[in-house]
């Protein structure tokens, strides 16, 4: 289909959108054998492609896991991003463990709550198990 300069002139400003069929809400899953993944939304929200590392830190109080990315490698704490075709995730188990977050029976997905710069903020309580 054809834009005549009229239609153009219309769409001045607009972007048009080409990625049909994927979900761009971020979101973290927990799986079943400890490992923490990064759907196609947040990889993409937060330019995960850029980074090698993250660092985890974890509110009892507020049941929330704040993800920091992270490129230093002998930062205290730095847990490697493995980087998969469609698959971004890391070892989770022993913060998991440490801080006794249940995991195991099936993988949950959780929401990302709030985001700042260079900060994910996934609360635990907005997690469903994935069908």
């Amino acid at each position: 289909m054809e834009v005549t300069l009229m239609e153009q002139t219309m769409l001045e400003g607009f972007e048009r959108f080409t990625r049909k069929g994927r979900s761009f809400k971020p979101r973290v899953s927990i799986r079943a054998r400890g490992q923490m993944g990064f759907n196609n939304g947040a990889v993409l929200r937060f330019e995960l492609d850029k980074y090698e590392y993250v660092i985890l830190y974890y509110s009892k109080e507020k049941n929330l896991i704040a993800i920091e990315p992270t490129n230093n490698a002998n930062e205290d704490g730095a847990i490697k991003l493995v980087k998969k075709t469609g698959n971004y995730f890391f070892s989770g188990k022993s913060f998991l463990d440490y801080y006794s977050i249940e995991y195991g029976k099936k993988t949950i997905n959780c929401e990302v709550k709030s985001e700042g710069k260079n900060l994910i903020v996934v609360s635990l309580d907005i997690c469903e198990e994935k069908q």
